[in-house]
């Protein structure tokens, strides 16, 4: 009678402990199946290591499965691969470089976009609803805040630009410029022919030359170093560099972003949108780690024609 009864007190038991095993076995199932689902599908414009490195720091901060993908600057070869990525439908896309931002943005629309280590969006035409990133741009207003802090006598800023190039950067500047008291002397180019004799007319102008991203005046290497930075040397007149090759080249200055970095901001925004968080809600972001790269022989070169006050936390090139 007592082992009857003992048997009949542990059948109840015996199913609640079956009960709970099932059930954590489901539980352990569904979120194992939520987190392979939760997949990310990078695109890269091409494997060059600034794109990898980017990916290194984005990896650091992102811990959900990757499948890379690389274009080799091949457009046909995006499309390719963004018809393959929407068959498999992963919850989100990165674009590496404008090539897949632009293949992205423009051929997926129900699918977050996220792009990263891309200047100038806007011209490429990279944006939608489901799209937000990091931009490589510096705001304008930072910018010219370091110069000031750097050169805090200049009153004359020279750039070079193409006819075709926006009126949108030369307006906003001209804009902040003012604000600090400061002018900017802008020559139009129709040809590369022109760009030696505008370098020469504006160089006898400003206290310094910034270069800015052009199609026509800063997209041959050759010509920054050979042309503007070398006639700009001789007359002792500062150059802004818009990347830290620039700068080794004889720039004074410029500011930059490590591309780790980047790939860390662009991964926090990745995992607010896989937390929930619509692309659309997320504005695009500019870097917000600054770094100031600058030429010590250059330094030397042109401390006795202006005022220069050097950061304590600047990276200085000693040269090779």
């Amino acid at each position: 009678m007592m082992n009857t009864k003992i048997r009949a007190y542990l059948r109840p038991k015996k199913r609640i402990y079956f009960f709970i095993i099932v059930s954590t076995t489901c539980l352990f199932i569904s979120l194992t199946s939520s987190l392979s689902a939760a997949e990310i599908a990078v695109i890269k414009s091409k494997n060059i290591e600034p794109f990898n490195l980017s990916l290194k720091g984005f990896k650091e901060v992102v811990k959900t499965d990757l499948k890379t993908n690389d274009m080799e600057a091949n457009l046909k070869k995006g499309l390719i691969i963004i018809k393959k990525i929407k068959s498999e439908k992963p919850n989100l896309i990165l674009g590496l470089g404008a090539k897949a931002a632009y293949i992205a943005s423009n051929n997926v629309k129900d699918i977050p976009i996220v792009y990263s280590m891309v200047s100038d969006p806007e011209r490429y035409k990279i944006s939608g609803k489901n799209v937000t990133g990091v931009k490589l741009d510096i705001p304008l207003e930072k910018q010219f805040k370091v110069f000031k802090e750097v050169m805090p006598n200049f009153k004359k800023i020279g750039v070079i630009l193409s006819k075709d190039r926006s009126e949108v950067i030369v307006n906003n500047a001209r804009s902040i410029l003012k604000n600090m008291g400061v002018e900017l002397v802008l020559a139009r180019i129709t040809s590369k022919k022109e760009i030696p004799s505008a370098v020469e007319k504006i160089l006898s102008e400003v206290d310094f030359l910034w270069l800015i991203f052009d199609p026509l005046v800063t997209a041959s290497p050759r010509i920054i170093q050979e042309i503007i930075i070398f006639q700009a040397l001789q007359k002792r007149i500062p150059v802004i560099g818009f990347n830290k090759w620039s700068v080794t080249k004889g720039a004074l200055l410029s500011l930059y972003s490590e591309y780790e970095d980047i790939g860390i901001q662009t991964g926090k925004i990745v995992n607010r949108i896989l937390q929930g968080e619509m692309a659309s809600s997320i504005p695009v972001e500019s870097p917000d780690q600054i770094k100031l790269f600058f030429n010590e022989k250059v330094i030397a070169r042109v401390s006795s024609k202006i005022k220069l006050n050097i950061p304590d936390n600047a990276l200085i090139w000693e040269g090779e």
